[in-house]
């Protein structure tokens, strides 16, 4: 099932996965739902499909990249150690840790991340992140500054 993100003006635009025509739905009746949101779609076609609205603000990529930490509580370095980063967005990232590990964290703690992307040219990636929220091992992370220059990162982010 595919997802469709809803735009500022209360839209979505579906394209057919069999004809690859795209229209501009209005979804503003879901736009405040807080339960996922499966969409049925006829398209002009005749084929019939389900979408799922996204109502996140910014475009989520599922990763698999190994990479490392370094903790930091109000500027002092505590630990470091190995991730794995799992999804990641211009914004921010989700990694996981060792289960062992996941104790010494809390909301609010920094961390500098470094990892490579898994473009051509195997991008580094450094970056300092606040943790924003910790589910088992797994951590939700904000970039402390979100550069929106960073070249390699935006377009890897597109493709």
């Amino acid at each position: 099932m595919d997802k469709v993100f809803i735009y500022r003006d209360r839209k979505a635009i579906i394209i057919c996965p069999k004809c690859d025509k795209s229209k501009a739905v209005d979804v503003s009746e879901h736009v405040h739902t807080h339960e996922a949101v499966k969409l049925k779609h006829p398209c002009a076609c005749g084929y019939v499909y389900n979408v799922l609205l996204e109502r996140r603000n910014r475009y989520r990529k599922i990763v698999d990249f190994p990479g490392t930490y370094t903790h930091f509580i109000s500027g002092r370095q505590l630990s470091e150690g190995s991730i794995t980063v799992t999804e990641i967005t211009r914004a921010g990232l989700g990694l996981k840790l060792d289960e062992n590990e996941i104790e010494k964290f809390n909301i609010d703690d920094t961390l500098f991340v470094e990892f490579h992307l898994d473009d051509e040219s195997r991008s580094l990636i450094r970056k300092e992140a606040i943790i924003r929220n910790i589910r088992g091992p797994y951590i939700g992370a904000e970039f402390s500054s979100v550069d929106l220059y960073d070249r390699a990162l935006g377009i890897y982010m597109f493709k």
